[in-house]
């Protein structure tokens, strides 16, 4: 369980949990404040007392900036540790657990990291409806990236909870020092793709090649997948590929002439665009009708409904709503629902919309939505509050659906 403490402008300490009352209470005296990261606060006792550490407990932190984390990873790994290392790093949080100095769990809650997403990226679904070796891969590539970007922070802090043996994620027995030269060689390796593959966001169209030869399989099989529209995460997503494993190819692909990078492709920023915009409208449509119930009482039963409708697993658009929940203002979230919508494959899009038009596609899905929004709010309104309602999410739609025909 997570304890706080709270410092308020003027210097003063306080909780409002009485066990971590309890637990400074214990430990009362004078400690002397010592010089540490924003982040970091770090106190001793002057004069100490001494004492066993408490099991669970910290027993190492650092500044990422002062201290190289891969050292301490190899120390992990020839110390035999057990224990959780959290590292705060890019504006969130990542950990990694250790079973005897061995990698048996991660966790992410930076975007793009979370296990759901990494599915997404590496082409399967989000809900964790896999066979066993499919989760085994997302859970080595989320400890892979986790590495990387631990790796590469030049600011942040760290800590170590030893005593806790429960991985943070899936269940794992990697051995830590391959994981940690993987990492460091794939950020070695990513410093020479980007000199022809500057990011997975680029988009790829093909080439002719002055002096063609032999191709590998999987040179071949990415290069069908080559067609002016995919960008490279679209590459990589498609061929069930980590971006890592997916940039290496496409380089080599590109260094033989097969291919080149251009952040040009018309067609899929104007869709983009107006998926974003057909998203933005709709949940002022969603935020409108939260509003008006709960001008009327909780809407807590209302929302809660609204997550059992995108769980449904019969609905034609679940490959949509896979992970989503609305926020508490009714909205759901932008980003992921535009990566669930990029990750519909081909053929799936074109059972939803005969011409596989992604913003038409999201349209149709949130229409769904919106009436079960409606019929909610016609449960819990006064009729004449219900009819204002209607009426404005009227109008609302009809603002939408104007802009979201196909140019």
């Amino acid at each position: 369980m997570r304890r706080f403490l709270l410092i308020d402008a003027h210097g003063r300490v306080a909780t409002r949990a009485d066990d971590v009352r309890r637990e400074l209470a214990d430990r009362a005296g004078t400690f002397e404040l010592l010089p540490s990261a924003p982040d970091l606060l770090l106190a001793v006792r002057v004069p100490a007392f001494g004492g066993p550490t408490p099991a669970p407990g910290a027993t190492l932190a650092g500044d990422l900036a002062a201290f190289p984390l891969a050292d301490f990873l190899g120390f992990v790994h020839q110390a035999r540790m057990t224990g959780t290392l959290t590292v705060l790093a890019g504006g969130g949080t990542r950990a990694v657990s250790f079973r005897e100095g061995r990698v048996s769990g991660s966790a992410s809650e930076v975007r793009g990291e979370r296990s759901a997403e990494v599915a997404v990226r590496l082409g399967f679904p989000g809900d964790g409806m896999l066979p066993v070796n499919e989760r085994w891969r997302i859970a080595r590539e989320q400890v892979t990236a986790i590495f990387h970007a631990v790796l590469t922070a030049r600011e942040g802090v760290f800590y170590l909870v030893q005593g806790e043996d429960e991985p943070a994620g899936p269940a794992l027995s990697l051995d830590t020092q391959a994981v940690l030269m993987d990492a460091v060689r794939r950020i070695d390796e990513m410093e020479l793709f980007r000199g022809r593959i500057p990011g997975g966001d680029v988009f790829l169209r093909r080439r002719e090649p002055r002096e063609p030869v032999a191709l590998e399989p999987e040179e071949v099989r990415l290069l069908a997948l080559v067609d002016g529209r995919r960008r490279v995460l679209d590459v990589a997503r498609e061929a069930h590929l980590s971006e890592f494993d997916a940039t290496k190819i496409l380089y080599r692909l590109a260094e033989a002439g097969y291919l080149e990078t251009t952040t040009e492709s018309p067609g899929r920023a104007a869709a983009a665009d107006r998926s974003r915009a057909v998203l933005a409208g709709m949940n002022e449509v969603f935020r409108e009708v939260v509003r008006a119930v709960g001008s009327h009482g909780s809407t807590g039963p209302m929302l809660g409904d609204a997550t059992r409708f995108l769980a449904d697993p019969s609905s034609r658009f679940y490959p949509l709503w896979r992970g989503i929940v609305p926020e508490p203002d009714g909205s759901l979230d932008e980003d992921r629902m535009l990566v669930a919508l990029a990750a519909l494959a081909d053929a799936e899009a074109g059972k939803l919309d005969r011409r596989g038009d992604r913003p038409r596609i999201l349209l149709a899905a949130l229409r769904e939505l919106m009436f079960f929004f409606l019929f909610q709010a016609g449960e819990r309104l006064p009729r004449d509050a219900d009819e204002a309602i209607s009426q404005s999410v009227k109008r609302r739609l009809e603002e939408v659906e104007s802009g979201v025909a196909t140019p």
